[in-house]
């Protein structure tokens, strides 16, 4: 377990950390965010041992971790740290094998069998064992991460502290060494603090988060109890917004841009259909918040275009990841518009014994508004024709948060019947 009890302290006659306390337990992954000048690095380097604090105490299994000789705490605690410059051109397999420095003894300190076979190990964990006769020097950013993480785990220690480990990786590599050492975490039951810049992957890869504001613990506990938007947005000092992540529980936040571009803004008239006996498609070059009652592929969706009816369809369409296909076979299809207004579109679509109705806003809705107006349209249709619901769909600009509009709903309800009649008249 480390314990941090009441530190204090910082460089020279400037205190930057101010009092902070907390406990991480073994084979927990705890994350310390903060904006700029907060204390992050300066707290982590406390817990490393390289900065002492001027007051409090940091304790590594009850010791304090200023009373370990430095091959002893090193057999205890490694360092990743963002970047790490080496001067000479070591092959991957030296590098890591400096990992097991601390376990070395007497003066020739020679390479035993157990730290070959540590560095072995750890080199395949870290898949870095493919690179071990090459210069760490001819390896990627994100190839050198790993083998530096490899280095920290041969190392064999039971703390690992990280300082901003992904600042310079792409996403690919970020998720591959986190996912490692998260791995690690469950595995040998590895206890990690890491400092963290980016909340939504601290979010997503910590137990918990230490948040740090002007040297103090705003607030400690689990992800979704730390990042909650007032508590960002404050000690941030911008304005984000809280975004669902679709297959996590973990809290995940957006800033926000200070102005709207023109680019942003929807223009419905610039929109184009197409409909016919394969099916029906809408498109537009703004991306539009889409909420889809398909069964198969319902939800929210950010896409510039709409489309249902056959796979011939689908595959006559050039732009295949900025559509919402929804698939549908069979018979040919009655097709109708209400698209008179350039606020308010409305398409239709009979096939099978089954309809299929589009509503276009270029007014914005929140997803819960748009879930509202879901539940209306629906009704609306139940009330009007007992012809079944293949699917709905309404879109939007999206662009704020806008409350109940009765004219609107009034507006769509005219334009649904209206629809629905002109449907049902074909049909015949």
């Amino acid at each position: 377990m480390i314990q941090v009890k009441e530190v204090r302290g910082g460089y020279g006659e400037k205190e930057v950390i101010r009092g902070v306390s907390f406990e991480v337990n073994q084979g927990e992954f705890l994350g310390i965010l903060g904006p700029n000048g907060s204390g992050k690095t300066t707290l982590l380097k406390m817990i490393a041992g390289v900065l002492a604090p001027k007051s409090g105490q940091v304790y590594l299994n009850a010791h304090p971790v200023q009373s370990y000789r430095p091959k002893a705490l090193a057999q205890k605690l490694a360092v990743l740290p963002q970047k790490t410059d080496q001067a000479f051109s070591f092959t991957v397999e030296e590098t890591v094998q400096f990992g097991r420095y601390p376990y070395q003894k007497g003066w020739l300190q020679s390479v035993t069998k157990e730290d070959v076979q540590v560095v072995s190990t750890v080199m395949e964990q870290t898949d870095v064992a493919q690179f071990k006769d090459q210069s760490i020097h001819e390896l990627s950013g994100g190839e050198q991460q790993r083998v530096y993480l490899a280095q920290a785990l041969a190392q064999r220690p039971e703390y690992l502290l990280l300082d901003e480990p992904t600042s310079f990786l792409d996403l690919a590599y970020q998720k591959e060494l986190l996912d490692l050492i998260r791995e690690e975490t469950s595995s040998s039951r590895l206890t990690v603090i890491g400092v963290f810049h980016d909340v939504n992957i601290a979010s997503l890869y910590c137990d918990r988060l230490l948040l740090l504001h002007e040297g103090k613990a705003e607030m400690l506990g689990e992800p979704h109890h730390v990042l909650t938007t007032e508590r960002i947005n404050r000690v941030y000092e911008t304005v984000v917004t809280p975004l669902q992540h679709p297959l996590r529980a973990n809290p995940q936040l957006m800033i926000e841009p200070a102005a709207t571009s023109d680019r942003s803004c929807v223009k419905l008239a610039e929109g184009w259909k197409t409909h016919g006996s394969h099916g029906m498609t809408f498109s537009i070059k703004q991306p539009l918040r889409i909420l889809s009652s398909h069964e198969k592929n319902g939800g929210f969706f950010w896409k510039r275009s709409l489309g249902t009816g056959t796979e011939a369809l689908h595959e006559m369409l050039d732009d295949r990841e900025g559509i919402l296909f929804l698939e549908q076979s069979g018979e040919p299809k009655e097709y109708a518009a209400q698209d008179d207004e350039e606020d308010v579109l409305l398409y239709g679509m009979h096939q099978e014994g089954e309809l299929s109705v589009w509503l276009v806003l270029k007014e914005s809705l929140s997803d819960g508004a748009s879930v509202q107006m879901m539940g209306q349209l629906m009704h609306i249709i139940q009330q009007e024709t007992s012809v079944p619901i293949h699917h709905l769909c309404i879109a939007s600009a999206h662009a704020q948060q806008k409350g109940h509009d009765a004219l609107l709903h009034e507006r769509v309800r005219k334009k649904v019947q209206r629809l629905l009649h002109t449907l049902v008249a074909r049909k015949k």
